[in-house]
């Protein structure tokens, strides 16, 4: 029988994910939004997760992601984008500890949250961010 989930390989099950929270700015009017500035600018992106434990083998996670990207020449804010992003799981191997958890569920629902970013500053930013690969050993709870 095939894995429908996807989950092949993981400790832990996907319950159900999806956008808990969306904002996306572009405040640049049309008139202001030329060529010239949209080649230079400033990127802060920032990424945390946030590991809720459940009764019955369950937790959460939330990925918050934030974007800001700004003209170096003019120094205005081309986009905004802030993302939370919520993941819920089953845990199937009760051996695992909260850091493997938080990072099985993070590898998870990633793919979904680099298509959301990506999709929106493509379609309605003046830049479009692409979400790098995230190093998961970095996350500490």
């Amino acid at each position: 029988m095939t894995n429908v989930n996807g989950n092949k390989g993981f400790d832990i099950e996907v319950i159900k994910h999806y956008i808990k929270d969306l904002s996306f700015e572009n405040p640049q009017s049309i008139q202001d939004n030329n060529l010239e500035n949209n080649k230079n600018f400033n990127i802060s992106q920032n990424m945390s997760f946030v590991h809720t434990p459940f009764k019955n083998d369950f937790f959460s996670i939330i990925v918050k992601y934030s974007c800001e990207c700004s003209s170096k020449k003019t120094d205005k804010k081309l986009l905004v984008l802030e993302l939370d992003y919520f993941g819920f799981f089953k845990i199937v191997d009760k051996s695992s500890n909260k850091d493997n958890l938080t990072k099985a569920g993070a590898k998870l629902i990633l793919p979904y949250v680099k298509s959301i970013i990506e999709d929106i500053t493509n379609r309605g930013g003046s830049i479009k961010i692409s979400l790098k690969d995230v190093d998961l050993d970095l996350i500490k709870n």
